[in-house]
């Protein structure tokens, strides 16, 4: 059906962590639960937009607060289909009616059925506080809603098409708190104006015009009663509002009923500890100061500012008592308080007084100087930081300020360009860790205590590029706690997680952004919206460099840094990066002197030129080796190593010494192989189309141009060695049992040199009879193993029969069109026992016996799902000819291996489904016969059911004692019926 027309998501900013925020739980009841102008109505509409499938779309009305009539209108809205999504938007109009109460018991059967249901309402609906069954409801609130300060950049910038600076963007999202509706108030009131009018704007806070009281006095304050909305200005003057506080100021004593009256109506309060203290919106609170002065007067308003200072300064409440004074313009009482409890004003930074206190003031104060320089360390301007903290050093003279300035001085210095090596705080041991030697630091690091132990060795491990350990020491760690250690060590767990493939982990990296948003480090939020590039998505790459352009103009060069460096990791491992990304993440790393991230970025540099062909890229590899090995940084060396592996003579040897290096160094294996320069296959070999095909299965034989070669000039040892490497063809075999195999019982020193001959004859055999060009392309040597390696368009049956097990196997599921094709290369390949020539030959009965049960397994999978495919499409029972491909593969199956149980048990179900009882028969007939030579009870299968579930890879169990002569039922005496 058509839905209703929905606010166009176009017209604002995509909120992905918030539409990712409602994906969490996609067969739950989802809820937006904001005030007026949060976005809500948008959200809605960009999370409908996101959906594939059918959407249904019903915006409440006064008027359904009637139970039928809002049944009626919901089953109309009801997307088309199975599943799909219903939005149902402004619920809050029929808010307590026995409507609202029916609309969201039908919604919870509709989640329950597959239909995602999406509600947005300014007020939590009682029967959801109330009762359990809306338990799992996954909730976006007015406090996700809010936009951030890069959101805010990036709506004024891409979405409204007028930009501000970094610091002005910072002050316009303070000043409106992060309100959708304030931000499209002020591009209205500003629309078209030049950079410096709309500067001026958000220093004046001009939004405050008539288009925003308009607005709060509309959805805000109409639906106040007057006594409620005196309540409302008057109490203004709190940051934080308590019942005793209100009640204190205005000598009342229904503080409690009035605040809880203003939550429930969502009048821009909330409270985050069940009641007991609220705050009112940043918008609201700038709207009701400038009220407070209508109401009472310039004079009024500053005496009544200053008598909430006095209750708060006798509280105890001592920063939001001098936040109160500097309103009422009171400089002694806010110098008085500073002097008291500064130490407290630096946690934040400076941005609780930045619209309060006249620069004059600030730049007196040693502690607001001291809470600058913070401001400028949590923005990541670390260099700005530094004379900051040196001005307020001098300005302490001496005492616990003046040292303080001195440690926090110390502290940012070591991440400074050649800073000096300070390890009297965690942050410079991790610091430490990026200039060499990681790994050196991890073992350092047990010295350490409490979470920043477990913090830099984690850090220091990734650093190094141990992934898995790093991980394993941040759950030993635990959760830790919400400050920065806490929250650093979640974002490194979760990219940990994002690099293994962890798709759930994108949560994790959202849940930090925003604890990292609410606790004032925007440095560590950047990262935290740069952090999921890992995973690869386009989108999340995209988000990462534009962090990296947000950082550079904000002057955060480490944030730059990093995700820069996660974009390129992500990168590199498909396909990437550009030369010119991984050359500019190099000069970031030597500009902020990290040789540990400097080797990085120079082997991602080497693995760019190699994968661009560029003519120095053996230069650029070598080159990056030698970087890694200085800085100590075996990760980095191992992708340096990948990036020189090359593509043809010598692959085995490099490929084994990457393995190697990377299993020391403790790197995922699925990023090894992704970095390593793909085999050349310009197209796919065939036995037909081959120069050159070697076969194993039936006989053993080497034909060039389909012509076979002559092998009667080498010995038999030579022989023998030439089928043991053509069965284990581009598998390396040691010599040691080369020489275990074949010369068992000579001594170690003749074994060899007899096995030295025998290869060097093999060698010369090989030489003869290929063309020039393809020689030194089959007999290798692998250190003290020897690998037959063909050429890129050669054929080997046992080769192809393996990587079409393996592709099937990585498919997972036969449903899966393209893993029956795998299988079906398998049988194909199969043609015969491999090497019967070779008898029972020690170095081939294992093998023989496993490539014959995989073999067998592919064809029983194959009938299987030919079975399942027929019966899928509602085939009759009888003459049904699309069983044909299902009898075929059984019967291959018990072809190559008799006692394979699952073949017997599809061929005689294929039999029964085609309608052919006398196959039928005769399959059962020849299934005892094995039975009875194997000494079983050829009874098991008397009666068998036909839509009994049959295991694929089951065989007949053997008995203890077989009877003599049963090893004849181990090979077939004619083809099965």
């Amino acid at each position: 059906m058509p839905t209703e027309p929905a606010r166009d998501p176009s017209l604002s900013l995509v909120r992905s962590r918030l539409i990712t925020s409602l994906n969490v739980r996609p067969r739950s009841l989802g809820l937006v639960v904001a005030p007026a102008g949060s976005g809500k109505t948008t959200l809605l509409a960009q999370y409908a937009t996101s959906v594939a499938g059918p959407v249904g779309w019903l915006r409440t009305v006064p008027s359904d607060a009637d139970p039928a009539l809002v049944l009626r209108r919901m089953d109309a809205a009801l997307p088309d289909g199975d599943g799909g999504l219903l939005v149902i938007d402004d619920l809050h109009l029929i808010e307590g009616s026995p409507g609202e109460t029916v609309l969201l018991d039908r919604a919870l059967a509709l989640t329950r059925a597959g239909v995602r249901v999406l509600v947005g309402t300014r007020r939590a609906p009682s029967p959801i506080l109330a009762r359990h069954e809306f338990s799992d409801c996954v909730i976006v609130d007015a406090e996700q809603l809010r936009f951030r300060t890069w959101e805010v950049e990036r709506l004024l910038r891409d979405v409204y098409r007028e930009p501000l600076p970094a610091d002005d963007v910072a002050a316009l999202a303070r000043r409106l708190g992060g309100w959708a509706a304030g931000l499209q108030l002020y591009y209205l009131s500003t629309h078209g104006q030049p950079l410096p009018d709309r500067r001026r704007a958000v220093a004046s806070l001009a939004m405050r015009s008539a288009l925003s009281r308009d607005y709060l006095t509309r959805t805000v304050l109409a639906e106040l009663a007057p006594p409620l909305r005196r309540f409302l200005v008057r109490t203004c003057v709190f940051e934080v509002l308590t019942a005793e506080r209100c009640d204190r100021l205005l000598g009342a004593d229904a503080g409690q009923a009035a605040l809880e009256e203003l939550e429930r109506r969502q009048a821009f309060t909330v409270s985050h500890d069940g009641g007991r203290s609220f705050a009112y919106h940043e918008v609201l609170r700038a709207h009701l100061t400038t009220a407070l002065v209508e109401d009472l007067g310039e004079v009024e308003a500053r005496a009544w500012h200053a008598r909430a200072g006095r209750l708060l300064a006798d509280e105890g409440a001592a920063l939001e008592a001098a936040r109160c004074f500097a309103r009422a313009q009171l400089w002694h009482e806010v110098h008085r308080l500073l002097d008291a409890a500064g130490s407290a004003v630096a946690v934040r930074g400076l941005d609780p007084w930045s619209d309060l206190l006249p620069a004059w003031f600030i730049a007196e104060d040693p502690w607001l100087v001291l809470a600058d320089a913070q401001h400028r360390i949590n923005e990541g301007q670390l260099a700005a930081a530094v004379p900051l903290l040196r001005r307020a050093e001098e300005m302490f003279g001496g005492g616990p300020g003046a040292a303080r300035c001195r440690a926090l001085r110390a502290d940012v210095t070591a991440w400074l360009p050649e800073g000096p090596h300070w390890r009297g705080h965690w942050s410079g041991w991790l610091r430490t860790a990026t200039r060499r030697h990681p790994m050196v630091v991890v073992g350092e690091a047990e010295r350490l205590t409490g979470a920043e132990d477990g913090l830099v060795r984690a850090g220091a491990l990734l650093l190094a590029g141990h992934a898995a350990e790093a991980l394993r020491v941040l759950d030993r760690a635990g959760p830790g706690h919400s400050g920065l250690v806490g929250l650093a060590g979640q974002l490194l767990r979760a990219a940990v997680a994002l690099i293994g493939g962890d798709q759930q982990a994108s949560a994790a990296v959202a849940a930090v952004g925003l604890a990292a948003d609410h606790a004032g480090l925007p440095w560590l939020a950047r990262l935290a919206r740069a952090v999921p590039a890992l995973a690869g998505a386009e989108a999340d790459l995209k988000e990462a460099d534009a962090v990296v352009e947000e950082c550079d103009r904000l002057g955060d060069r480490w944030g730059a840094l990093l995700a820069a460096g996660c974009a390129a990791l992500a990168r590199s491992l498909r396909g990437g990066p550009d030369v010119a990304a991984a050359g500019q993440l190099l000069d970031r790393a030597r500009e902020v002197d990290s040789g540990v991230l400097a080797a990085w970025a120079q082997s991602l540099l080497a693995l760019a030129a190699v994968r661009t062909r560029l003519p120095d890229a053996e230069v650029e590899v070598r080159r990056a080796e030698g970087t890694a090995r200085g800085a100590g940084v075996p990760g980095a060396r191992v992708l340096a190593l990948a990036a020189g592996v090359p593509a043809a003579p010598g692959r085995a040897v490099a490929l084994s010494a990457v393995h190697s290096a990377a299993e020391q160094a403790g790197l995922p294996r699925a990023a090894v192989t992704a970095w390593l320069t793909p085999e050349p296959h310009p197209s796919p070999a065939t036995p037909d189309t081959a120069p050159l095909t070697v076969r194993c299965f039936g006989r053993f034989r080497v034909c060039l141009h389909g012509e076979p070669l002559n092998w009667s000039p080498l010995r038999p040892r030579a022989r023998a060695v030439a089928r043991i490497l053509a069965m284990h063809a581009g598998r390396a075999v040691h010599r040691d049992r080369l020489l275990d195999w074949l010369w068992p019982d000579t001594d170690p020193a003749t074994a060899t040199r007899t096995l030295h001959v025998a290869l060097s004859s093999l060698r010369r055999f090989l030489d003869t009879h290929l063309p020039a060009g393809d020689r030194e392309t089959l007999l290798h040597r692998d250190g003290d193993a020897y690998l037959l390696a063909l050429p890129a368009d050669g054929w080997c049956d046992v080769t192809e029969f393996r990587r079409a097990l393996e592709r099937a196997s990585r498919r997972g599921s036969t449903r899966d069109p393209r893993a029956l094709d795998d299988l079906r290369a398998a049988v194909d390949a199969y043609t015969g026992e491999l090497l019967p020539e070779d008898g029972p030959a020690e170095w081939v009965v294992a093998e023989r016996e496993t490539v014959r049960r995989q073999a067998a397994d592919a064809a029983a999978r194959l009938a299987e799902a030919a079975l399942r495919e027929a019966a899928d499409a509602g085939v009759a029972v009888r003459g049904a000819g699309s069983v044909e491909p299902a009898v075929a593969m059984a019967a291959r199956c018990v072809e190559i291996d008799p006692c394979h149980d699952a073949g017997w048990r599809l061929l005689i179900a294929a039999h029964d489904q085609a309608g052919n009882a006398a196959a039928a028969e005769h399959a059962r007939r020849r299934y005892a016969d094995v039975l009875v030579s194997l000494g079983l009870d050829p009874s098991l299968i008397a009666g068998f059911p036909p839509s009994t579930s049959i295991s694929v890879d089951r065989r007949i169990p053997l008995p203890r004692s077989r009877p003599r002569g049963s090893t004849q039922a181990r090979t077939s005496t004619g083809p099965p019926a």
